[in-house]
C-alpha cells in the first residue's frame, strides 16, 4: 500500500504516541488519527516530544496536530478528543488501516487488542515503564496477539503507568520510534515479526518470536461471549 493512501490511528498521544506519530508523518503516511482526551500538563514535557510549555492546558490532539501540520503539511490529521473504550472502539477503528497502541493503562491495552483482533485490524502494541519496554506487532489471525501472551487480563489500575512509576523520556521516545518502525514494516514486509523486549538498566535487548495460543480468548472470539469478555468490554 502506498503510504500516502495509508490511514493509521494513534490511540494515546503521550510518551509513545508522540514519537510514533512524528515518525509516521515524517515517513509520508497520508492520514493520522490522533485519539486522546487529555490536556497537556507540565509533567508531560520530558517525554512527550510534540509539546512545549506554551501548550500546557491545551488538548493534546490539538497541540499535536499543530506541530505535525507545521512540519508535515502533506499528512492529514483527524482529531478524536475521546477516551478509547469498548463503547467507541468499533466506530473509531473501522476507519483506519492500522492502529498504534499508545495507551498507558494495561487493561485498556487489552480492550484495544481484543477489538483489533475482532475487526481484523493490524496493530502494534507497546508498553514502557521505568527501565523496561516492549513492542509487539500483531496481524490478527496470523501472529500472536497480546492476549496470546498474557491470557488473563489484570484488574483495572493493578499496574502503574509510566507517569506513576517513572520513565526516562529518551527511553519512551526510543520505544515509540521502534513502534513506528514496526508499524511501517506491517505495511512493507509483514513477515518475521517479533516481540521486542528492552531493559536499559540491565542493558539487555531481546527479540522473541511469539507463538499463537490456540486457546486465546481474543483470537477465538470467545472474549466477547464469556464472562472475562464482559469484563474486558466494560473497561
Amino acid at each position: 500500500m502506498d503510504l500516502k493512501n495509508l490511514k493509521i490511528l494513534i490511540v494515546g498521544v503521550g510518551g509513545l504516541g508522540c514519537p510514533a506519530s512524528l515518525a509516521l508523518a515524517e515517513a509520508g503516511v497520508g492520514t493520522l488519527g490522533l485519539m486522546d482526551p487529555d490536556h497537556v500538563e507540565l509533567s508531560n514535557l520530558h517525554r512527550q516530544i510534540l509539546y512545549s510549555e506554551e501548550n500546557v492546558g491545551q488538548l493534546k490532539v490539538e497541540a499535536a496536530q499543530k506541530y505535525l501540520q507545521r512540519l508535515f503539511p502533506q499528512t492529514k490529521t483527524n482529531l478524536i478528543p475521546e477516551a478509547f473504550g469498548a463503547v467507541n472502539a468499533e466506530k473509531v477503528l473501522q476507519s483506519y488501516d492500522l492502529v498504534v497502541d499508545g495507551l498507558d493503562r494495561l487493561e485498556k491495552k487489552f480492550v484495544l487488542n481484543d477489538w483489533c483482533v475482532k475487526l481484523n485490524k493490524p496493530f502494534v502494541h507497546a508498553g514502557v515503564v521505568k527501565f523496561e519496554g516492549q513492542v509487539l506487532p500483531v496481524i490478527p489471525g496470523k501472529t500472536a496477539c497480546l492476549r496470546c501472551l498474557i491470557p488473563k487480563i489484570p484488574p483495572p489500575f493493578a499496574l502503574p503507568t509510566c507517569r506513576e512509576a517513572g520513565v526516562l523520556g529518551s527511553f519512551s521516545q526510543a520505544i515509540g520510534f521502534l513502534q513506528a518502525y514496526e508499524t511501517l514494516r506491517l505495511v512493507s514486509h509483514p513477515e518475521n515479526l517479533f516481540l521486542w523486549k528492552w531493559n536499559i538498566q540491565k542493558r539487555t535487548a531481546r527479540s522473541i518470536r511469539p507463538v499463537r495460543n490456540l486457546d486465546c480468548q481474543a483470537c477465538s472470539g470467545k472474549v466477547f461471549e464469556e464472562t472475562i469478555g464482559e469484563m474486558t468490554c466494560k473497561v
